[in-house]
């Protein structure tokens, strides 16, 4: 178990790292692209690759027999821990070092929510009422961010559980 966790932690610190890295270059680049899809997408993407490469890397190192178990914790933690050290990042830069980016971002959000919500047809009255939700409520204050984290790591959950699902590899049993 503690090869397990010192390669999940291992991998988790670099995924964190890598995920401020990706912040830093978005926020120096363009704030808008916060709000783009792609962004989220690309996220998503190496989040998963990371846990999946961690589950992986673990798998190779025990003989390439690994229980669900293993499997599930290795991409959990590799996967909590990166995520959560971007988290905290997130936290700093928008809530202490540039606390004007957030409201750019917001303004962001909501421009695209509310292009999104007219090409679906939606009734101007939703939309207005969306908006004012959106306005009140703080997505990237620390109460935000870590509501986000929350629910991206049940998210997450699920995408470890079908991984160690595909990955795991009972040892034979001997009779």
């Amino acid at each position: 178990m503690e090869a397990l966790r010192k390669n999940a932690m291992n991998f988790g610190f670099i995924l964190g790292i890598l995920l401020i890295v990706l912040t830093t270059l978005i926020y120096s680049i363009d704030l808008s692209l916060f709000s783009s899809s792609w962004i989220g997408i690309l996220n998503l993407v190496i989040i998963t690759g990371f846990g999946v490469f961690s589950t992986l890397k673990y798998k190779k190192n025990t003989g390439s027999f690994m229980t669900f178990k293993e499997a599930f914790t290795s991409f959990f933690t590799t996967v909590v821990i990166g995520f959560f050290i971007s988290t905290l990042f997130s936290i700093l830069l928008f809530n202490f070092i540039d606390v004007e980016a957030k409201t750019i971002i917001t303004d962001n959000v909501i421009k695209y929510t509310v292009s999104m919500m007219e090409k679906f047809g939606t009734k101007p009255a939703d939309i207005n009422k969306m908006v004012a939700e959106m306005q009140k409520s703080d997505s990237f204050g620390p109460l935000g961010q870590l509501k986000g984290f929350a629910f991206n790591i049940v998210i997450y959950s699920i995408i470890g559980a079908l991984t160690a699902l595909i990955l795991k590899r009972d040892r034979p049993q001997s009779i």
